[in-house]
């Protein structure tokens, strides 16, 4: 095999090839092992010599496949693309090129193998700290659920959608009765407390997947209903005032006694292509249904007049 370099320099194409950091193997276009360098001792598969003349699949049980896809791109006069293969514990790059004799005809494959098991791992560990982030963004930290700013998100999202499709949205703003007595009355943890509370039990009473509850800020929340029209999002307030008031949590401020929480419904009907409603309109609307359901007692619904 000819030498690279020349004189006291000289070096061989097998000592190169014996001396790459990588697991580098050469592959017939028949699918057997040509060569191997000592690398591919780390492949799990024993020594180099022992690979020789056997079937690429020997390497592992999707080479074979893979190979009649390099083949054929080669051939074709395309780039192989790179992919990963996981050996063990170990994940590896690998990189395929192919190899062509005097008349261009593919001979061989050069196919090397890098591993990238602790960039795999960096990249893990960065995801899951996105993921911790963006969850930290979009989620309340006292009460789990969906934070004011994913509120103002999804219902922008939600109020586009609704007027693409000419389908119903309804909103539910629902607010503790009387909670500034509460907190001075039993503390700030106990009214933590009872924020956490709420939101589990309105929470549990949305009907459908795509229903959520969001806190809207201090006492206030906000359910978003897709699909809802306002008889039936009138029907899910009522579940959510019920379901809170059945946990009958001690408030002395109220005349009932227990916690409890009052609501206001508005809706975008189908095909409103008259009132172009937004989002912050839509909540004005439950905002003053809120107003009405509390001036007129408490612990009660109300629907907004024009929807």
């Amino acid at each position: 095999m000819a030498n690279i370099l020349t004189g006291e320099t000289a070096i061989s194409l097998p000592a190169l090839f014996a001396a790459l950091p990588v697991a580098v193997v050469l592959i017939g276009r028949d699918g057997r092992i040509l060569a191997a360098n000592p690398a591919t001792a780390v492949l799990e598969k024993g020594p180099p010599e022992a690979m020789l003349g056997q079937q690429v699949a020997l390497i592992h049980p999707d080479a074979t496949r893979s190979m009649a896809r390099d083949l054929w791109l080669a051939e074709a006069g395309l780039e192989v693309p790179d992919n990963e293969v996981t050996f063990g514990d170990r994940q590896y790059q690998v990189s395929v090129r192919a190899v062509r004799n005097d008349t261009g005809e593919v001979a061989a494959f050069v196919v090397a193998f890098t591993d990238i098991s602790r960039l795999k791992r960096v990249e893990r560990r960065l995801s899951e700290t996105n993921r911790r982030l963006k969850a930290r963004v979009w989620e309340d930290h006292l009460t789990g659920i969906p934070s004011r700013r994913y509120l103002d998100a999804a219902l922008a999202r939600e109020v586009r959608r609704a007027r693409r499709g000419g389908q119903a949205l309804s909103i539910v703003m629902a607010d503790i009765d009387r909670f500034k007595f509460y907190n001075d009355r039993y503390g700030h943890l106990a009214g933590d407390d009872c924020l956490r509370m709420v939101a589990r039990a309105a929470t549990s009473a949305l009907g459908r997947g795509g229903d959520e509850l969001c806190r809207y800020g201090g006492e206030e929340f906000i359910a978003i209903l897709p699909g809802t029209g306002a008889d039936g999002a009138v029907m899910v307030a009522e579940r959510m005032r019920q379901a809170v008031a059945d946990q009958a949590a001690p408030h002395d401020g109220l005349p009932w006694g227990h916690v409890t929480i009052s609501l206001g419904v508005a809706s975008l009907p189908p095909a409103d292509h008259g009132s172009h409603r937004d989002r912050d309109t839509l909540i004005a609307a439950a905002d003053a249904a809120l107003y009405a359901a509390k001036a007129a007692g408490r612990d009660r619904v109300a629907r907004a007049r024009d929807g």
